[in-house]
């Protein structure tokens, strides 16, 4: 019967496997050394890919907040919402001290955002919904039920709003003065419209508000010629145009009205956007970036030089199978394969403990993961190859003269 070694030394997978078990009782400190620090530098370099890619996550999806306040032109902010820059408007126009039919005294609100105001149920008119309402230009309004119940009011009624200085704002733009009470009504009744109630709002909230969007602005009188909304809000699109938008709206700021009435008092917008978070989010990012390849470098190296070391320490080793007939190519082989099959189980103790780390999280094994772990094995198996080289270029007598 054959051994399953023969006289020139061959080694095969199962002797070699058997081999490592009896060393690693023998040196079970180096073992567990090679096996740790496989393990280790895999799994940091894991661990920054995950990081790494999280991060770009969070940039690609970065929202930076984007406020007009005090004041701001509608126009502008139509100008705005179609530049391209800007996402998600939300426009807020309150008047306060308006009036209904019957001389009760409300809120007009102009919003394109209703849950700004009431998170409750609408029930709306047949054939509308909050989609339709937000982007009808026209007479149509919300009403809360409790505002509607004191008046009597029902779904799809139409109701007369005004301002109280409505008269003073026909005046101003060249109506002519009335003489009589009575052709001071008719004025205001000529151009006071009639806004037919859409929807129900199911609040309990007893605020007497009635809720327009923005558009409706253009049928109402007491708006007069310019919608003025007390602030407007967006999302910026994208983080790296931040200071290509900050110049845009400079400009688009420093325009100034072409429709003011005599006396009125003119506010300048404020503007806000603040990309701190942002900005340090960012910067985190990059820094991934710069530290990832570095982090690959630097555990190949550490990755080949132990084996290396382990094996140039092995000459005494290397010299007695040398002695004992081992041919070069067979020594080089078996500390090929059992560094080799240690560095293998490192990297799956790393492949184990990744997805725990990560809360079970299997997008951890990210292609660039698989890529190194089988570089690192690779590496540490050609560097424990030419190493073996190295210390096998000397006769058996004189390694073991040099370990002496």
């Amino acid at each position: 019967m054959k051994k399953k070694r023969d006289a020139s030394g061959g080694v095969g997978f199962p002797v070699t496997a058997r081999y490592v078990a009896r060393h690693a009782r023998r040196s079970f400190a180096g073992t567990l050394l090679a096996l740790l620090l496989a393990a280790f530098l895999v799994g940091t370099v894991g661990q920054m890919a995950q990081l790494r890619a999280r991060y770009g996550d969070l940039v690609a999806n970065m929202v930076v907040d984007v406020r007009f306040y005090n004041d701001f032109d509608y126009e502008k902010a139509k100008l705005l919402e179609a530049s391209g820059y800007v996402r998600d408007p939300v426009y807020m126009k309150t008047y306060d001290d308006a009036l209904a039919e019957v001389n009760t005294q409300i809120n007009a609100v102009f919003t394109n955002h209703i849950e700004e105001l009431y998170m409750e149920p609408i029930t709306w008119l047949e054939g509308w919904d909050k989609e339709n309402f937000i982007a009808t230009a026209g007479k149509y309004c919300l009403m809360p039920a409790p505002m509607m119940d004191e008046m009597g009011f029902q779904v799809g009624d139409k109701v007369l709003v005004c301002e109280r200085l409505c008269l003073s704002h026909l005046l101003e733009f060249g109506y002519p003065m009335p003489k009589t009470e009575e052709e001071t009504y008719a004025l205001i009744e000529s151009v006071r419209p009639k806004i037919t109630i859409v929807g129900r709002i199911e609040t309990p909230n007893h605020q007497y508000t009635i809720l327009l969007t923005p558009e409706s602005y253009r049928y109402c009188g007491f708006a007069g010629g310019s919608l003025r909304l007390d602030s407007a809000a967006y999302k910026l699109c994208s983080y790296y145009d931040a200071d290509e938008f900050r110049d845009y709206v400079k400009e688009l700021l420093m325009k100034r009205r072409t429709n003011i009435v005599p006396g009125e008092i003119v506010m300048d917008p404020v503007f806000r956007m603040d990309t701190t978070d942002a900005d340090r989010l960012y910067r985190s990012h990059q820094l991934l970036n710069t530290m990832f390849p570095l982090t690959i470098a630097a555990a190949l190296i550490l990755g080949t030089l132990l084996p290396i070391l382990v094996v140039l320490q092995s000459q005494q080793e290397a010299a007695v199978l040398r002695a004992l007939g081992w041919p070069k190519r067979a020594v080089t082989r078996r500390f090929v394969l059992e560094q080799g099959l240690l560095c293998f189980v490192g990297i799956l103790l790393a492949f184990l403990i990744l997805p725990a780390i990560n809360g079970g999280d299997l997008t951890v094994f990210r292609p660039v993961l698989l890529i190194y772990a089988l570089v690192h094995l690779l590496a540490c198996m050609a560097g424990i190859a030419l190493a073996s080289r190295l210390a096998l270029a000397k006769s058996p007598m004189a390694l073991l003269q040099a370990k002496e």
